[in-house]
């Protein structure tokens, strides 16, 4: 039997290696997703519901205080979410705009003209305004639009961490026998290792293990801090850090207004306050536009 050639399998096999692709990347944001919703929650309920009552008795003046100031970071965490994953790098520019202008350059994906500092995602399958990086917990790009939303985020993710970091700490030097030392240090860090050989508990396990993920969530909070003010303070997304691109830094003071908007002091307060961004994505101020009109002022 004779084969004959389509130009349609050309199609079919760069189809394929795109999904080869793109799935994995999926299945990391179901995961995050997951745990964003559902495994976090679970760790502020344990917390809520056990850890503080060590110390303070459940819906006394010292619990409430304390729950009251921790649920207020989890409703920022969780709104600001929402709002990012709502709102979209894009905001309402669902198609970007067909024309050329200065500075526009035709994306080969998505065959369209993409603005400055626009990138194509790979799993969202768009050109994404002032792309910074694709977030596996939800699932969209962080960009124009929603980076103060994941800022405000990380922020309050981090703020609230902190104290609970604190009570984990001393409800496992509670736990363990004769509290943390040099001498059991290992078994806070091979946890698995000391309950296999009978150095610790199930139960002393269980509570190294509260330890360890209330530890890493916040210190991996941090880390989402950190990069986004580096980036912030170079005037620069994640990509544009890579590829080295300096050409919109503003000073960092003018940098964060750009990206956060009008209001950035206040965006991790509260998602409803409103931070008016300066531009609409399709445009950018440069660093030697900027300079001259400073110049002439």
């Amino acid at each position: 039997m004779q084969l004959v050639y389509s130009p349609d399998d050309d199609g079919n096999v760069e189809l394929k290696k795109k999904l080869q692709r793109i799935m994995p990347t999926q299945i990391q944001d179901i995961i995050a997703t997951t745990i964003l919703l559902l495994i976090l929650p679970i760790g502020f309920s344990i917390h809520y519901l056990y850890v503080l009552p060590t110390w303070y008795p459940v819906m006394g003046e010292a619990w409430v205080i304390r729950a009251v100031a921790i649920g207020l970071g989890i409703f920022n965490v969780y709104t600001n979410w929402f709002f990012m994953v709502k709102t979209g790098p894009n905001g309402k520019h669902s198609m970007l705009p067909n024309v050329v202008k200065p500075g526009f350059k035709h994306c080969h994906s998505c065959h369209s003209m993409s603005p400055p500092r626009a990138h194509h995602c790979p799993v969202c399958d768009v050109c994404v305004l002032r792309r910074d990086h694709h977030c596996s917990f939800g699932g969209v790009c962080v960009g124009h639009f929603n980076q103060r939303y994941f800022v405000a985020a990380v922020i309050n993710l981090f703020l609230l961490t902190m104290p609970l970091v604190s009570y984990a700490w001393s409800l496992l030097n509670l736990k363990l026998a004769g509290g943390v030392s040099v001498g059991n240090i290992w078994q806070v860090m091979l946890p698995h290792l000391a309950w296999t050989f009978g150095f610790i508990s199930f139960n002393q396990f269980a509570h190294v293990l509260l330890f360890v993920f209330t530890f890493t969530t916040s210190l991996f909070a941090f880390y989402l801090v950190t990069a986004q003010v580096f980036c912030l303070f170079k005037g620069q997304t994640r990509i544009e850090f890579l590829m080295e691109v300096h050409a919109y830094q503003l000073g960092f003071v003018e940098n964060l207004r750009q990206a956060l908007g009008s209001r950035w002091p206040f965006i991790a307060i509260s998602c409803f306050i409103p931070s008016p961004l300066p531009t609409d994505g399709l445009s950018f101020v440069t660093r030697e536009m900027f300079n001259l009109h400073t110049k002439d002022l």
